[in-house]
């Protein structure tokens, strides 16, 4: 596979004694990181699920992404200032999991919503990514801030940042990776330090300064879902299908293990309904 390939303005010598006139440079908001335009290939000739595949080539033109997850209390503020409801709580319940449970199963739990999304003992920190919440709510929470959230193209041409494996730093599963340990869901080992949701700078960042490119929670991206959404060919800023039925989740999760999902990495696509609230699903935004 290709690497990236970045693409900026090439100054040369013109026959003018006039002094070059600066472009402006906009400032990039603070916690947010300035994503330079390029190349790089999506998707793969060879792939265990066919929505991954072919591999093509995607140009993306420049953009701004947000460090970090949404935090539990970047939403808090939201909600405070805006009085909006999730769709957890207008429909009275969402799904959520822990550990003990088996492996693909789901529980749908009445009166559980971002502000406490684990039915068991733990109470999520303010710096920890907020879940729980759909995909209608996350887009809600984003445009409110003058934001979007990313396309699928977008987001994992900057997860990536140059990177051409599964992970940011290869094919091999890297220790600073917030995913489930263990043999099930019956135990998770915790030798990432965590069994939910980890502070949204527990890890290190990718190459371009963005946190949790892989694991933690699954990011909800601006795109519908289609199976054969990779097989367009070469695309620039791509955006998906007109309309479907779920939307575009990827990154993986804490809930992803080695049995089940193996969603955690940058070749998988995960989907769902989008005003169907999870206890693994966030999200960042972007400009």
């Amino acid at each position: 596979m290709h690497g990236v390939v970045l693409r900026g303005l090439s100054l040369g010598l013109a026959c003018s004694s006039a002094e070059p006139v600066a472009e402006p440079v906009q400032a990039v908001p603070e916690g947010m990181t300035a994503i330079p335009a390029g190349s790089f290939t999506m998707g793969r000739d060879r792939a265990m699920h066919a929505d991954q595949t072919p591999a093509h080539t995607v140009t993306i033109s420049a953009f701004t992404l947000e460090e970090t997850l949404v935090t539990v209390a970047d939403f808090r503020a939201f909600v405070e200032a805006t009085g909006h409801v999730t769709d957890a709580e207008r429909q009275g319940s969402g799904k959520t999991a822990f550990e003990g449970m088996a492996e693909w199963e789901w529980l749908d739990l009445e009166g559980i919503t971002w502000r406490g999304p684990f039915p068991e003992n733990h109470t999520q920190a303010d710096d920890e990514p907020v879940v729980m919440v759909s995909w209608k709510d996350a887009a809600t929470y984003c445009e409110h801030h003058g934001r979007r959230l990313p396309s699928e193209a977008e987001w994992e041409y900057a997860m990536r940042a140059g990177a051409t494996g599964r992970y940011p730093s290869g094919e091999d599963t890297p220790s600073n990776l917030n995913y489930w340990q263990g043999e099930d869901h019956t135990l998770n080992t915790r030798e990432d330090g965590f069994v939910h949701t980890s502070p949204v700078r527990a890890f290190e960042p990718n190459g371009w300064g963005l946190y949790d490119p892989v694991g933690n929670v699954w990011q909800y991206t601006a795109d519908w879902y289609a199976e054969d959404t990779f097989s367009r060919g070469d695309v620039t800023d791509p955006v998906g299908p007109q309309d479907g039925e779920d939307k575009v989740g990827r990154g993986g999760s804490w809930w992803c293990s080695k049995k089940t999902c193996s969603g955690y990495g940058l070749f998988a696509r995960g989907k769902a309904h989008p005003r169907a609230p999870f206890s693994n699903n966030g999200f960042r935004c972007a400009l």
